[in-house]
Protein backbone atom coordinates (compact mmCIF):
# COMPACT_ATOMS: atom_id res chain seq x y z
CA UNK A 1 0.00 0.00 0.00
CA UNK A 2 3.15 2.11 1.11
CA UNK A 3 4.58 1.35 -2.67
CA UNK A 4 1.60 2.41 -4.36
CA UNK A 5 0.85 6.02 -2.61
CA UNK A 6 4.80 6.39 -3.07
CA UNK A 7 4.64 5.96 -6.88
CA UNK A 8 1.20 8.12 -7.30
CA UNK A 9 3.09 10.83 -5.48
CA UNK A 10 6.02 10.27 -7.55
CA UNK A 11 4.22 10.15 -10.99
CA UNK A 12 1.71 13.38 -9.52
CA UNK A 13 4.95 15.49 -9.06
CA UNK A 14 6.43 14.94 -11.83
CA UNK A 15 3.48 15.80 -14.20
CA UNK A 16 2.98 19.02 -11.98
CA UNK A 17 7.30 19.74 -12.84
CA UNK A 18 6.73 19.05 -16.97
CA UNK A 19 3.17 21.37 -16.72
CA UNK A 20 5.18 24.09 -15.12
CA UNK A 21 7.99 23.76 -17.42
CA UNK A 22 5.49 23.95 -20.29
CA UNK A 23 3.50 27.03 -18.62
CA UNK A 24 7.08 29.30 -18.31
CA UNK A 25 6.51 32.75 -18.88
CA UNK A 26 8.67 34.71 -21.15
CA UNK A 27 10.28 37.44 -19.76
CA UNK A 28 12.72 40.26 -20.69
CA UNK A 29 14.10 43.05 -19.26
CA UNK A 30 14.06 46.85 -20.15
CA UNK A 31 15.84 50.25 -18.91
CA UNK A 32 13.86 53.22 -20.16
CA UNK A 33 14.92 56.62 -19.30
CA UNK A 34 11.74 58.51 -19.61
CA UNK A 35 8.13 58.30 -17.95
CA UNK A 36 5.82 56.61 -20.59
CA UNK A 37 2.38 55.48 -20.68
CA UNK A 38 1.10 52.08 -22.09
CA UNK A 39 -2.83 51.71 -22.72
CA UNK A 40 -3.48 54.37 -20.58
CA UNK A 41 -1.77 53.61 -17.57
CA UNK A 42 1.19 56.22 -16.83
CA UNK A 43 4.39 54.49 -15.85
CA UNK A 44 7.65 56.61 -14.39
CA UNK A 45 11.19 55.68 -15.93
CA UNK A 46 12.87 52.64 -14.23
CA UNK A 47 13.98 49.47 -15.05
CA UNK A 48 11.12 47.22 -15.91
CA UNK A 49 10.34 43.22 -16.33
CA UNK A 50 8.35 42.10 -18.96
CA UNK A 51 6.21 38.84 -18.93
CA UNK A 52 3.90 37.06 -20.29
CA UNK A 53 2.77 33.36 -19.95
CA UNK A 54 3.03 31.03 -23.10
CA UNK A 55 -1.20 30.13 -22.49
CA UNK A 56 -1.94 33.70 -22.45
CA UNK A 57 0.58 35.49 -24.90
CA UNK A 58 -1.74 38.65 -25.74
CA UNK A 59 -1.55 39.22 -21.68
CA UNK A 60 1.81 41.04 -20.28
CA UNK A 61 2.65 42.10 -17.57
CA UNK A 62 4.99 44.94 -16.87
CA UNK A 63 6.69 45.77 -13.52
CA UNK A 64 8.95 47.61 -11.47
CA UNK A 65 10.31 46.11 -8.07
CA UNK A 66 11.91 49.26 -7.21
CA UNK A 67 9.48 51.40 -7.53
CA UNK A 68 6.10 49.12 -6.69
CA UNK A 69 4.51 49.45 -10.46
CA UNK A 70 3.23 46.24 -11.38
CA UNK A 71 0.49 46.46 -14.52
CA UNK A 72 -1.27 43.61 -16.32
CA UNK A 73 -1.92 45.04 -19.91
CA UNK A 74 -2.91 43.43 -23.16
CA UNK A 75 -2.54 43.86 -26.72
CA UNK A 76 -2.68 41.61 -29.95
CA UNK A 77 0.27 39.95 -30.48
CA UNK A 78 2.35 39.46 -33.55
CA UNK A 79 3.32 36.58 -34.67
CA UNK A 80 4.59 37.83 -37.86
CA UNK A 81 7.94 39.60 -36.28
CA UNK A 82 11.43 38.05 -37.05
CA UNK A 83 13.66 40.07 -35.66
CA UNK A 84 16.76 38.53 -33.57
CA UNK A 85 17.48 41.81 -30.64
CA UNK A 86 14.13 42.53 -28.46
CA UNK A 87 13.10 45.91 -27.86
CA UNK A 88 10.72 48.39 -26.74
CA UNK A 89 8.94 50.72 -29.57
CA UNK A 90 7.82 53.67 -28.46
CA UNK A 91 5.77 56.81 -30.52
CA UNK A 92 6.73 59.97 -29.04
CA UNK A 93 4.90 63.25 -29.27
CA UNK A 94 7.00 65.93 -27.50
CA UNK A 95 7.68 64.73 -24.10
CA UNK A 96 5.16 61.94 -24.52
CA UNK A 97 6.03 58.50 -24.48
CA UNK A 98 3.50 55.48 -25.72
CA UNK A 99 4.71 52.13 -25.71
CA UNK A 100 3.35 50.85 -28.90
CA UNK A 101 5.58 47.16 -29.16
CA UNK A 102 7.18 44.85 -27.46
CA UNK A 103 9.81 43.34 -29.66
CA UNK A 104 10.60 40.57 -27.68
CA UNK A 105 13.69 38.92 -30.33
CA UNK A 106 14.40 35.50 -29.49
CA UNK A 107 11.52 35.16 -26.88
CA UNK A 108 8.40 34.72 -27.99
CA UNK A 109 6.79 37.67 -26.20
CA UNK A 110 5.47 39.90 -29.22
CA UNK A 111 2.49 42.39 -28.83
CA UNK A 112 1.22 45.81 -30.54
CA UNK A 113 -0.45 48.31 -28.49
CA UNK A 114 -3.00 50.32 -30.42
CA UNK A 115 -3.53 54.34 -29.80
CA UNK A 116 -5.61 55.02 -27.21
CA UNK A 117 -7.64 57.88 -27.04
CA UNK A 118 -4.81 59.95 -24.75
CA UNK A 119 -2.09 58.76 -27.16
CA UNK A 120 -4.35 60.53 -30.09
CA UNK A 121 -5.23 63.58 -28.55
CA UNK A 122 -1.28 64.02 -28.01
CA UNK A 123 -0.59 63.46 -31.39
CA UNK A 124 -3.08 65.92 -32.54
CA UNK A 125 -1.98 68.28 -29.81
CA UNK A 126 1.84 68.57 -31.36
CA UNK A 127 0.49 68.45 -34.76
CA UNK A 128 -1.83 71.98 -33.87
CA UNK A 129 1.09 73.25 -32.20
CA UNK A 130 3.52 72.48 -35.51
CA UNK A 131 5.79 70.40 -34.03
CA UNK A 132 7.20 67.61 -35.77
CA UNK A 133 6.09 64.24 -34.89
CA UNK A 134 9.03 61.99 -33.86
CA UNK A 135 10.16 58.75 -35.02
CA UNK A 136 9.84 55.91 -33.33
CA UNK A 137 11.86 55.39 -29.88
CA UNK A 138 13.59 52.31 -29.29
CA UNK A 139 14.92 50.73 -25.91
CA UNK A 140 16.99 47.79 -26.35
CA UNK A 141 15.93 44.34 -24.46
CA UNK A 142 18.29 42.53 -21.69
Amino acid sequence: MKRIAAIALFVASTLLTAGSAVAEDHKVKATVPFNFTVNDSWLPAGTYTISSNVNSPNLVSIRDQAKGVNILVMGPTDSGNSEKVGKLVFRQYGNQYFLSEIRGGSVSLNVHFPATKLEKKARTQTQDAGLRVNDDVLIALH
